[in-house]
């Protein structure tokens, strides 16, 4: 048990670390967006560029407790086979160590934009390695996940941007949905104009139609406990992929977000 309570106390104090640091960032973002007119845009970008120091040792920082702490519980899973309520406290935490490792990994695309270093990568492969950074959620919610991809589709990009994509992509469909909901991912590959189609959809709580043009916005979110980057960080790897992705919604009804990417890349 001390095991348990020394990972917990990481844990939480690692959390408020990068609370504290997120509170911060946005604090400082949106001094540098209010009032900005199109001749400030430049000096805009300028400055974020030199925030990027800053949330890179941030990320340094919190991310080396974070390496114990998965440590730590991964060593308890293998001693605790046996006890369910133990188990069920580290897919917790493990889970919890994940979802601020993407947090981390939002903060770092926001402040430089991402320059990707395009190479042949399995389309299935990306979207089942980030349902796995998910799992927990996934069973925790008994949500139902439907992949309609052809196991031999594959694309052109930066493999650990795509997987930042479908991961933010992902946690936003289940932070909308309770339990028993469907997550569905559908891809059509059209070979005539080398274009790939992916859709992922939900049956969340849906987007209120006066914020549809809202949600790729820094900060913008409508989760209380959301960081109101995920679909930013979305929206800029795909453009930098020279890809587009819209989102359709009704409130109550779930959402459907379309990417549309070059199979050859950019």
């Amino acid at each position: 048990m001390e095991f348990i309570k020394d990972a917990f106390s990481l844990f939480n104090e690692t959390s408020e670390k990068l609370e504290q640091a997120y509170h911060k960032l946005e604090s400082r973002a949106s001094e540098l967006c209010s009032g900005m007119n199109e001749k400030e845009t430049r000096e805009r970008e300028i400055r974020l560029q030199a925030m990027g120091w800053m949330v890179t040792k941030i990320v340094h920082d919190i991310r080396n407790p974070l390496g114990s702490i998965e440590l730590i519980s991964s060593l308890l899973q293998k001693e605790l086979t046996g006890d369910q309520d133990k188990q069920e406290l580290l897919g917790h935490i493990i889970y919890g160590v994940k979802n601020i490792d993407t947090v981390l990994s939002n903060l770092l695309h926001f402040t430089s934009f991402p320059r990707p270093r395009f190479e042949p990568v399995n389309l299935r492969m990306i979207i089942d390695s980030s349902l796995e950074v998910v799992s927990y959620l996934i069973n925790k919610k008994d949500i139902n996940v439907s992949i309609y991809v052809a196991e031999d589709i594959d694309i052109y990009c930066d493999k650990a941007l795509m997987r930042q994509v479908f991961l933010n992509l992902f946690l936003n469909s289940l932070h909308a949905m309770s339990d028993h909901g469907d997550i569905s991912i559908e891809v059509i590959h059209n070979r005539d104009n080398g274009e790939i189609e992916i859709s992922v959809q939900d049956t969340g709580c849906g987007i209120e139609q006066e914020d549809i043009d809202k949600i790729f916005d820094p900060f913008f979110t409508t989760n209380e406990k959301g960081s109101g980057l995920g679909l930013t960080i979305v929206h800029n790897i795909i453009s930098a992929h020279n890809g587009t992705i819209n989102a359709y919604s009704k409130s109550g009804e779930g959402s459907l977000f379309v990417i549309n990417l070059p199979s050859q890349g950019g």
